[in-house]
Order: C-alpha cells, then structure tokens, then sequence
C-alpha cells in the first residue's frame, strides 16, 4: 500500500510540475477569446497558454496576434503559443516552429488569411500556389494590429 501512495505522489508531482500545454478545444462550443465566434474548424484554430496555466483558445490565427498586439496578456506571463499545421491538422504544434502563409485564397474565420505549416519547404510549396507571402511567427506579430 505504502509503494502505491508513493508511486501516486509521485506522479502528482510530475503533473504539477509539467510545463503548461494547449488543451483540446470543442469545435462547435468553445468561444475565441478575441473575437467570440465559436471556433468550428481546427485548420485555422490557435491557442495561448499563459505562465499560470491558463488557456486561451482562438478560432483564427490571426485572432491570436490580434489579442497579443492589445496588451491583454503581457509578454512576460505567455508561456507558449499553438496552433495546427493547415494540411494535417491532428496535433498542436507551437507557433514558434510552424510557418505561415498569408493569402487572400484562404477564407479564415476572421479574415486574416493566415495558415501554419509544420513544413517551410511546404510552406514555400502553397505560398507559390496561391501567392501571398510566408511569414515567422515574429513576422505574424509584427503585422497583425490589435483590433
């Protein structure tokens, strides 16, 4: 009995201690916390988890840098920042690590235009497919203004 609590002690304390990660978001209910929409597809969906563990989920990419260009949560306390490749959009991958491509092909929830690509060869791929221009996610945050 004694290993048990032991062996469930310890696996508390790793889960208090993990870093804090992006949660599924349910498509059709959840509210973007920019805009309000609710948030129905996951090719454009984005999140921002801050230092406290809290999540904050968008129904567009460009919803997200909006938000960050307000102020609303300083610099400081983001802890990381998601979103899901366009083409396979199965896992949150942090927006760090993605490219993205901004076009007036795509028809994004709030019109931003941006999607992310897990790829930058991909992305350079679809960026000379339906034009526009590939971006960081400095890039993204440098270009979005808070509305």
């Amino acid at each position: 009995m004694t290993s048990r609590l032991g062996m469930f002690a310890g696996v508390a304390t790793m889960l208090a201690c993990a870093a804090p990660a992006p949660r599924p978001i349910v498509y059709g209910t959840d509210q973007c916390a920019h805009c309000h929409m609710t948030i129905v597809d996951k090719r454009y969906a984005a999140e921002l988890v801050t230092s406290t563990s809290k999540v904050l989920v968008f129904d567009d990419i460009g919803c997200l840098a909006a938000y960050l260009a307000t102020g609303a949560v300083a610099p400081g306390a983001v802890q990381s920042t998601w979103a899901h490749d366009y083409l396979t959009p199965a896992e949150w991958v942090p927006a760090r690590d993605l490219s993205f491509v901004r076009s007036d092909s795509f028809h994004t929830p709030m019109g931003s235009g941006l999607v992310a690509l897990a790829r930058p060869q991909v992305a350079d791929s679809v960026r000379a497919a339906v034009g526009g221009e590939r971006l960081d996610w400095p890039q993204v945050l440098e270009r979005i203004p808070a509305r």
